[in-house]
């Protein structure tokens, strides 16, 4: 019976136990270099494996060790696992590595394709609706299923955009009695209320969130 409620996922950047080194794997700790054996490696792998075909289209036994490598096992929520716990999870993880296939017809029409979708393990997607935390009315919430990598790449990405919002603000009508105190104030309070009222708009809960990244990780791989 399982005494904790628990996920196999994958090691983000930063995150890796091991590095492979030519065709050794060392840890991580040593500071070994070469390649960390991460999600980024598993996505590379992966965009290597779809391009196989034939005999060729299928994981080796060497490739599946190393794909384990790159996951480990997180409790919900997150701390309760000690080391020696996360490490016999993940020796008693198998992967399972699966093609999809695409048939082509005489003309796209009669193309044949096999999309796999993996459904997780029971009431690992429940245990995690279960720790979210609901954020009070009218307040943002994070977005499911993201991590501080992505937090980091999505602000870089849009500091033209929040650029642009910080210049917008109104100067306020008591400006020259204002200290700087003040100024941020109407600054964040005026960028705040501009970004949840676009929140609003959309009209998505943090559930429908929830769900929502499910449904994308599920049906647009790699897209």
């Amino acid at each position: 019976m399982t005494e904790k409620d628990y996920i196999i996922v994958g090691r983000d950047v930063g995150e890796a136990k091991f590095h492979l080194v030519g065709n050794n794997v060392l840890p991580a700790q040593d500071n070994p270099g070469g390649t960390p054996l991460d999600v980024v490696y598993m996505g590379k792998l992966i965009g290597e494996m779809s391009e196989r075909v034939g005999e060729d289209r299928k994981a080796s036994e060497e490739e599946i060790k190393l794909m384990r490598l790159c996951m480990r096992a997180d409790s919900l929520p997150p701390g309760q696992l000690d080391e020696m716990t996360e490490n016999t999870l993940i020796e008693n993880t198998a992967m399972e590595v699966i093609f999809e296939t695409r048939t082509s017809g005489s003309c796209i029409h009669e193309d044949k394709n096999i999309r796999i979708v993996a459904i997780p393990s029971d009431g690992t997607l429940k245990t995690g609706l279960e720790q979210l935390e609901m954020p009070a009315v009218g307040k943002p919430f994070q977005p499911p299923l993201t991590y501080p990598v992505d937090e980091n790449l999505m602000l870089s990405w849009m500091l033209d955009g929040i650029i642009e919002k910080v210049t917008s603000v109104e100067s306020p009508e008591d400006l020259d009695s204002m200290n700087w105190h003040q100024i941020r104030k109407h600054f964040a309070d005026t960028i705040e209320a501009g970004l949840i009222a676009q929140a609003d708009e959309d009209k998505v809960s943090q559930i429908e969130a929830f769900h929502r990244a499910v449904g994308i990780y599920m049906t647009s791989m790699c897209r």
